[in-house]
């Protein structure tokens, strides 16, 4: 009695376990990478540091208010002759006072320097919504490959199971003496093989849910929620029947939506509108300066302690550099010619980002007709097999035709698995370049350009 309620309370405690664990879905698999990745973590505190380096280079227009005081201690104290009488200063004189002073014009400096914060804000910005889509991106693939892993698996159970099968056939055969000692051996390695590729698809599976698990920060190995069939997949559908015409339609929707929203290339043109703020500061240090300073004194007259007299002042001051100009001239070309790299570099990127963006759509193209040959071919192999199986039964066929059959429909299972996992790669790659996070904008996509 006490071992079965030992067993009871094991059973439902392994319950409970997996019930807290459930299945994990992608959107759970994206609000955890979200919470727990460190890189994305890092980019929100970079946007915070941008944020409040945008208030700190708005401070630089308002004026400065600075609170001053002195203690002078003289020894021997100060004397003054007034006609026939001297006149002895205290030994310590205190004085405070309050000045304010407004920058008028700085060559532009303070300006520009607001106008880099801005920039450098909108890149923050910019670069947390890239990590985003890159984070996504990497837990989609990560979700993806244990998926396909698991469906490995289940191949290969599959193929053993044929296997199993294939020599059972195969001892009545060599029990009834109609199948060579040599050919009954190739059933069972045969089996021995599929024996030994299960055991590498379950490490398999094993070592993609670590990946997972890593990835996402959490402590068990997940199993994760299938995909919707592809049969109903109706974006493959369109695209299987998609032509040359359809395609290029497709590409021209990608990239008029790529040049717009594409990350990468707000990022490059924030970078070179940065390199051209750097060079309008280098031009201002040819500029004058010019700033109000306003002050109100209050002082002893070394005489009366703690009688403070009140003094105002005013000051406009205007600088203009005028020697040495050598090393303010050579910022300035400096600062050219980093611009003019910028720029350079900038096209060079941005004629990568938007070849990557081409590829992408043709890669997507070709994966989704690859599906459709690949289930065709899966199709024809497991009739074939299956005809070849009951001519095996028949005595009409050889074992080594039957084990070249079990090898085919084997790989045409393997080959119809990737096709399908590499179509849904190629959304994923499709979606990261042109900035979506919902799979109908895609969808939605690839509708009209097929109505092209």
């Amino acid at each position: 009695m006490k071992r079965f309620t030992i067993i009871l309370i094991l059973l439902g405690a392994a319950l409970l376990g997996a019930q807290d664990r459930g299945i994990l879905s992608l959107e759970q698999a994206h609000e955890l990478a979200l919470h727990n990745n460190a890189a994305y973590q890092a980019k929100l505190a970079e946007l915070e540091a941008a944020k409040w380096g945008k208030t700190s280079a708005l401070s630089n227009f308002l004026p400065s208010l600075s609170l001053d005081g002195t203690l002078l201690y003289m020894d021997p104290a100060a004397s003054y002759q007034a006609g026939g009488t001297t006149l002895k200063l205290n030994n310590d004189i205190r004085s405070f006072g309050l000045s304010l002073s407004q920058p008028l014009f700085l060559g532009g400096k303070i300006w520009q320097g607001y106008q880099m914060s801005r920039i450098a804000l909108d890149m923050a910005q910019t670069g947390l919504e890239a990590q985003r889509l890159a984070l996504f991106s990497e837990v989609d693939n990560l979700y993806l490959a244990v998926l396909q892993t698991q469906e490995l698996l289940a191949i290969s159970e599959l193929d053993k199971r044929s296997a199993e099968l294939n020599l059972q056939i195969a001892r009545l055969k060599y029990d009834s003496g109609l199948l060579a000692n040599a050919d009954y051996l190739r059933f069972q390695s045969q089996l021995a093989s599929k024996e030994v590729t299960l055991l590498q698809a379950q490490t398999a599976l094993q070592l993609s849910q670590l990946s997972l698990r890593n990835y996402l920060g959490i402590s068990y190995l997940p199993s994760v929620e299938d995909f919707d069939p592809i049969e109903s997949d109706q974006s493959l559908q369109v695209l299987e029947d998609y032509d040359n015409a359809d395609a290029a339609a497709l590409t021209a929707l990608a990239l008029e939506r790529g040049k717009a929203a594409s990350t990468s290339l707000r990022l490059l043109d924030s970078s070179v509108e940065l390199s051209r703020r750097a060079h309008m500061i280098s031009k201002g240090s040819f500029l004058p300066t010019l700033m109000l300073i306003g002050s109100r004194k209050y002082e002893e007259n070394g005489l009366d302690r703690y009688e403070f007299e009140a003094s105002n002042q005013i000051l406009l001051t205007a600088s203009v550099p005028i020697l040495p100009q050598l090393g303010n001239y050579a910022d300035m070309k400096k600062a050219g010619f980093a611009l003019k790299k910028a720029r350079l570099e900038a096209i060079t990127a941005t004629d990568g980002i938007l070849l990557a963006t081409e590829a992408s759509v043709l890669n997507l193209v070709s994966a989704a007709k690859q599906v459709r040959a690949a289930r065709l071919s899966l199709d024809y192999s497991q009739q074939s097999y299956e005809q070849l199986q009951e001519r095996f039964r028949l005595n009409l066929i050889s074992a080594k035709d039957l084990l070249d059959a079990e090898l085919m429909l084997s790989a045409a299972r393997i080959a119809h698995s990737n096709a399908i996992y590499n179509y849904h790669k190629a959304r994923i790659s499709l979606m990261q370049s042109l900035g979506f996070t919902d799979a109908q904008e895609l969808d939605s996509m690839i509708l009209i350009g097929a109505n092209k």
